[in-house]
């Protein structure tokens, strides 16, 4: 890929994917094949490791290259401190429109001694919230509370909710498409896309692949760590593998969408995840565990 000083960023992160759902990492069956190609073009790490293994502070430590130690963001529910410096802030002082959408999952403060709450989980999160995202926001700061895989609402720029209908992973994709068909201005853009599959859906209590997976992916073979082991895994396993064949397949379509516009060759993509998955091998929990 031959890429201008200043590319375009776009940002594709997924919640709670195990390396090995991946073709270009062992994944036997086909659930990738627009990940893999990306893998061949680009570049594959090999030796890249989630430094927390929950939601929130994952995400704090990837949106600011620190440790959650350091800015006390050690479990779910501690909000980003508004003073920390995150991408957003870094690219758009170096000339870049900044965009967001999907689950941010770093506003919310609850349960800490001797401050109020703050809880954005279900309600708008506030502009100042927003971890230096300011050209372009449409997003929930707990998407598994305000969706489902199969429809729910996100909040605007202007905290007004922006109803969907249809599996989760196609609409923020359109979302997405449409951003990226409608912008005006003519400055760079870095764009977060952050997607909830292929997490456990926390109110139902399982992982919601689209329509047929658990019959598309019944062959899986098991992954070392889980064999012989109890835990949820060999239920909701293909449904997992569901969610990250919709991923890839809506990756295949935004790629589509640059190429339509002239702009995947000037366009760096970034594909990654806050942290796997255990389905309650370790724990009571699906992950919480390294």
């Amino acid at each position: 890929m031959k890429l201008n000083k200043k590319p375009n960023i776009l940002f594709f992160f997924s919640d709670q994917q195990r390396p090995d759902t991946i073709g270009c990492y062992g994944q036997k069956l086909d659930v990738t094949p627009n990940l893999d190609k990306l893998a061949k073009t680009g570049i594959k790490f090999e030796r890249a490791y989630s430094c927390q293994p929950v939601c929130g502070p994952a995400r704090a430590c990837i949106q600011t290259g620190k440790y959650a130690s350091e800015m006390g963001t050690f479990r779910n529910s501690i909000g980003l401190p508004r003073n920390e410096k995150t991408m957003a802030h870094y690219l758009s002082k170096a000339g870049y429109e900044v965009g967001y959408i999907g689950k941010w999952h770093l506003a919310t403060t609850l349960e800490i001694p001797g401050k109020k709450d703050i809880d954005y989980k279900d309600k708008p999160v506030p502009p100042a919230y927003r971890g230096g995202y300011k050209d372009y926001w449409l997003a929930s700061d707990v998407m598994e509370k305000t969706s489902d895989g199969h429809g729910g609402y996100l909040f605007d720029g202007n905290m007004k909710k922006v109803e969907f209908k249809g599996y989760r992973v196609d609409r923020i994709t359109d979302f997405v498409l449409e951003y990226l068909k409608n912008r005006k201005s003519n400055k760079p853009f870095f764009l977060f896309v952050s997607y909830l599959e292929p997490h456990h859906q926390n109110n139902h209590n399982r992982y919601e692949g689209p329509a047929g997976s658990k019959k598309k992916f019944r062959n899986f073979v098991i992954p070392k760590d889980l064999e012989g082991t109890g835990g949820d895994w060999k239920w909701n396993y293909p449904d997992y593998l569901g969610c990250c064949n919709s991923l890839d397949k809506n990756l295949g379509r935004i790629i589509g969408e640059l190429e339509k516009q002239g702009q995947r060759e000037n366009t760096a993509i970034v594909y990654t995840t806050d942290h796997g998955c255990h389905f309650r091998t370790r724990n009571s929990n699906q992950k919480c565990s390294c």
